[in-house]
């Protein structure tokens, strides 16, 4: 990378990389370098990530404690199964049921599908049905071919009755 960046680049790659030029990214290695050379404020915030790398390069490193692993294991997140008390042997409806709904009880969704099927029929069975007849629409209760032409429709015939075309 040839071009300058800037200040607050600069300060955004020795923030997250560290003071070690080695570390810093290769493209924009050069163009930090020259920041360098020609700023004073880049030479300063250099200096103390200096410093901070040097404290933490001092900070002691220490094994955890067999405490601390011992809270750490109880605390992790565990599998149902293993949380679960010792379960009775499973149907083979009650292993489909799971294979297709695994989230738990199937019991919201199936009633979210009756509901939506019921509410179809009754909005179906109180609904009245409209067919384009050229330009004028005609309703299934006054015509009595309608049900030929919504069977066409339905069944998606591409050979229009000659009295649709107009």
């Amino acid at each position: 990378m040839d071009k300058e960046i800037t200040l607050e680049r600069f300060a955004a790659i020795v923030d997250a990389y560290g003071a070690s030029p080695e570390r810093w990214p290769a493209p924009e290695r050069s163009a930090a370098d020259a920041l360098l050379a020609a700023s004073a404020p880049a030479r300063a915030l250099l200096a103390e990530a200096r410093m901070l790398d040097g404290l933490l390069a001092a900070a002691p490193l220490e094994a955890p404690s067999d405490a601390l692993v011992e809270r750490l294991m109880a605390a992790r997140p565990r599998a149902l199964a293993a949380l679960a008390p010792a379960a009775k042997p499973r149907g083979l409806f009650r292993e489909l049921v799971d294979a297709i709904w695994p989230y738990g009880s199937p019991a919201l969704p199936t009633g979210a599908l009756a509901a939506s099927i019921m509410l179809g029929v009754a909005l179906g069975s109180v609904s009245e049905i409209s067919v384009l007849n050229g330009s004028a629409t005609a309703t299934a209760a006054a015509e009595t071919e309608t049900g030929d032409r919504l069977i066409s429709l339905a069944l998606a015939d591409v050979t229009w009755p000659e009295e649709w075309i107009q």
